[in-house]
């Protein structure tokens, strides 16, 4: 068998970083796999020690050698403060490269791009978007796998740090690449664009997701055009067309623009049917497509996805046939059928990955529009990281829920304590229960109460911001198994 060939050599890593080597100048550089957490290291690997605000990866890096890292980062900082401690290192583990840098983010970085340059030929697709990401991430591996060798991110790794991981995948036998990029601070997207340096780029919105920390919805559009910045004049940048930004994303982009939507220019599409939880039917030109995945957002996602993989040439059968094979993403509207611990048969959707109001708001407006004879439970906690508009749109969820008809309504955390006003203000007799904190004694008497209902076919929604643990509720409530719908 081969081996396996470094990812970098020992010129292009010390020349994409500007490293320096210490106490192994003589040495090959040799790596197969790259991390930033100690204990995922193995033989062969670059280890990353990243330092944050409250974590000092530096001090994790004689872990990472015990299991078997062979190329080391260091800051400069970091080495010059304790410089006798890498000499005791570096003459114990005589095999390992230890590469000083300025910064081992930037580092990281760096290398990815270098890395992503060996493989000219890779067709790059970018995702981005303020809700959504992840989802059409997920459709579009489901349309190109049907006639591409496709690597992907897994699972969100598309932070600053989590997407130069990613590309490290990247194999020469891979035709496509589709990489999912979020951020939540100023830059981020510019930063991480200039690792892929994609061809092709899909905003899925401009919502309200990381508002707390940019500022304003312009400003979240103006950080999420960047995406762009590298779609040159044969890439395409996709773009939705009922967004209220996009004159905005639309202008200056070097490549060509696509605005997606039910009236794309390559393809007749033609909306059939709701088919509330189990998703909807449309028309792709001769073709009828049963799209597995609740919501009017996800459709709009899936149009972003067909519309790039027309101007791939894709058959509309390939087409079709990966968005029939869309699974639904585990914490993302994700749709169940579960008997609870009564023994009654009720519809679970879970959503609560994360929370922001545009998604909070579409996730309230789906459940409310199945039909159904039992109830309508809402389970909605506290929506993170919106800052100064946090009150704002906290009531703003209550005006929603006002209008839901008959519901029981469950409101989780310190922020909820708005939706909770504004709701009993536009409509005193909705049946609401209020909690400050999302404590296991809550959840206990949340789901107590729940179990008290004696309805089959009710449907419960649990949403809010991942810190906020909805799902601790789901043991509480649940008997057996629960069914995909």
């Amino acid at each position: 068998m081969n081996k396996q060939k470094s990812l970098l050599t020992k010129k292009q890593l010390l020349s994409s970083v500007n490293g320096k080597l210490f106490f192994s100048i003589l040495k090959p550089i040799y790596f197969t796999s790259v991390c930033i957490d100690s204990r995922e290291v193995c033989k062969n690997s670059l280890f990353v020690p990243l330092v944050g605000l409250s974590q000092n990866g530096h001090k994790y890096i004689p872990t990472a050698l015990e299991q078997g890292a062979s190329v080391v980062f260091v800051n400069e900082a970091e080495f010059l403060k304790s410089k006798d401690e890498y000499v005791t290192l570096a003459k114990k583990y005589k095999n390992v490269s230890f590469v000083i840098v300025i910064d081992t983010k930037r580092a990281l970085q760096d290398a990815a791009r270098a890395y992503v340059e060996k493989f000219p030929k890779l067709k790059k697709i970018a995702i981005t978007g303020s809700s959504g990401k992840t989802t059409t991430k997920e459709i579009a591996i489901s349309i190109f796998k049907q006639e591409f060798n496709v690597i992907a991110t897994k699972g969100n790794f598309n932070s600053e740090t989590g997407l130069p991981l990613s590309v490290f995948n990247i194999r020469k036998e891979h035709e496509v690449g589709i990489f999912e990029m979020g951020m939540n601070r100023e830059n981020e997207i510019a930063e991480i664009a200039s690792v892929l340096k994609p061809n092709y780029a899909i905003i899925s919105n401009i919502g309200t997701a990381h508002i707390g920390k940019l500022g304003s919805r312009e400003d979240i559009a103006r950080e999420k055009k960047r995406v762009f910045d590298y779609v040159m004049k044969d890439g395409f940048a996709f773009i939705p067309e009922d967004d209220d930004f996009v004159e905005y994303l639309s202008s200056g982009v070097k490549g060509s623009v696509v605005r997606f939507g039910p009236h794309l220019s390559d393809a007749k599409i033609e909306y059939l049917k709701n088919n509330g939880t189990q998703g909807c039917e449309f028309r792709l030109n001769e073709s009828i497509v049963n799209f597995p995945l609740g919501g009017e957002y996800n459709f709009k996602n899936a149009l972003g996805v067909i519309a790039c993989a027309l101007k791939f040439g894709m058959k509309d059968e390939s087409i079709k046939k990966g968005l029939e094979e869309v699974k639904n993403l585990s914490g993302r509207l994700n749709i169940q059928k579960a008997t609870l611990k009564n023994k009654k048969c009720v519809t679970l959707i879970k959503d609560y990955y994360n929370a922001n109001f545009d998604s909070m708001k579409a996730s309230i407006e789906f459940t409310n529009g199945i039909e159904n004879k039992g109830k309508k439970i809402f389970v909605l906690a506290d929506m993170k990281e919106l800052g100064e508009k946090s009150k704002e749109f906290h009531s703003k969820i209550g005006g929603i829920l006002a209008n839901v008809g008959s519901a029981i309504i469950f409101l989780i955390g310190s922020d909820m304590i708005e939706a909770k006003n504004e709701l009993l203000v536009k409509n005193p007799n909705q049946n609401v229960f209020y909690f400050n904190e999302n404590s296991e004694e809550n959840f206990a008497e949340i789901a107590n109460q729940i179990l008290a209902f004696e309805d089959d076919d009710s449907v419960i929604l649990l949403k809010g911001s991942h810190s906020m643990a909805v799902e601790k509720l789901i043991p509480l409530l649940v008997l057996e198994e629960e069914k995909n719908v």
